[in-house]
């Protein structure tokens, strides 16, 4: 399964900040929290995985980009990008769900704490139905 590095999320935001890669990594606050956001969906003890199925995986690296806010701006574009770059490094394919680009957005500014706010674990739910 191919990860989601550093360097990756730091390019994705830079398209939606316009704060360059370069830049955002000098920002320690960037760095720690977006470093703890891409170790999240492989967290666990031993063998024993928090996020065992590969679309858990998918939805808690937006999730926790999201939560975890650590960009100045674009966090629910950032997480959402990240998210479908791990989807479609991996061979599958994201696909909006019957509401479209809409319900997409609405069930990202749910998860970040809009009316009705959304659970992790209600996202991930949600992402499973999107990913192929």
């Amino acid at each position: 399964m191919q990860r989601i590095e550093l360097g990756d999320v730091l390019l994705i935001a830079e398209e939606h900040t316009g704060i360059s890669a370069q830049d955002l990594h000098r920002m320690d606050r960037v760095l720690m929290l977006v470093q703890a956001a891409i170790a999240a969906p492989f967290a666990g003890f031993g063998d024993v995985e928090v996020f065992e199925t590969f679309e858990a995986k998918a939805a808690i690296y937006c999730a926790r980009i999201v939560g975890y806010h650590p960009l100045p701006d674009a966090n629910k574009r950032t997480g959402y990008d990240v998210m479908v770059e791990f989807v479609e490094r991996n061979e599958r394919t994201w696909t909006h769900p019957p509401g479209g680009q809409d319900e997409t957005e609405s069930m990202i500014r749910r998860l970040a704490g809009e009316p009705p706010p959304l659970s992790e674990e209600q996202f991930c739910a949600w992402v499973a139905s999107c990913i192929t």
